[in-house]
């Protein structure tokens, strides 16, 4: 039984992957949270407090909490699977650095979006004027999803052909490596992406949306696998599939 310490695990996301983890080979064996909670599982609310130890540390918090997270879980040599969105390019090369186990940074667990985000690396290719419009629950803390932020370096990475300019301005979305990505907060709404490529007289629509948080669940199942079979540190669920 691989042993998890789970961080977030009373949020939506959280409680899904509590549920999810019933019956598989995994074993939560505490919880880190924000505040306390009611549980089956001790609950910690700083790492300091922990008093076991665990095969994998998932994340799935918030992106106050994420990075040093990350440094107390390497540091007492777990594996690392982070869910949580927020991390900066220089904090990711200072866990890539640390990293002694796996270290598996997943922008988003849904199969789908990972789908959607290798066929846009493929269309990239061939079309290079593309914008991301994103939409998600008004609770999400970050604009844009850490989703849409590695599309728009995935395609920037693909393009042969440099995009054309246009007007910028506040309505033209944030620009991530020349892709303009819009950002929509909405109730109603779990996650949901669509990846417009423009040709001359052509268009190419990509689109994926969840309706339930337990569609992320095999991804994270997926992940967990994965992490221990990697060195070092990696960006994206597809490197595990």
């Amino acid at each position: 039984m691989t042993k998890i310490i789970l961080a977030g695990g009373f949020g939506k996301l959280g409680q899904a992957i509590q549920n999810g983890l019933v019956n598989t080979d995994y074993e939560i064996v505490g919880i880190l949270s924000g505040k306390n909670h009611e549980s089956d599982f001790p609950v910690w609310t700083s790492v300091e407090d922990i008093t076991v130890s665990a095969d994998i540390f998932l994340d799935v918090s918030t992106p106050a909490s994420v990075y040093d997270n990350a440094l107390w879980a390497i540091k007492n040599n777990m594996a690392v699977v982070i869910g949580a969105t927020g991390l900066q390019d220089d904090q990711i090369k200072s866990l890539q650095n640390l990293a002694t186990k796996g270290v598996l940074i997943v922008p988003n667990f849904s199969l789908s979006a990972v789908l959607l985000m290798q066929f846009s690396q493929l269309a990239a290719k061939y079309f290079a004027d593309v914008e991301i419009v994103e939409a998600h629950n008004p609770k999400k803390v970050d604009s844009p999803s850490g989703t849409a932020v590695q599309t728009a370096k995935l395609i920037a990475e693909s393009r042969v052909d440099a995009p054309q300019q246009t007007q910028v301005g506040q309505a033209r979305g944030q620009q991530i490596d020349d892709v303009p990505v819009h950002a929509m907060r909405l109730p109603g709404y779990i996650a949901q992406q669509t990846v417009y490529f423009g040709g001359t007289d052509e268009q190419l629509t990509l689109s994926q949306s969840t309706t339930s948080r337990s569609a992320f669940v095999p991804g994270v199942l997926l992940a967990l696998d994965g992490v221990k079979k990697i060195d070092g540190l990696v960006i994206g669920l597809d490197h595990v599939l």
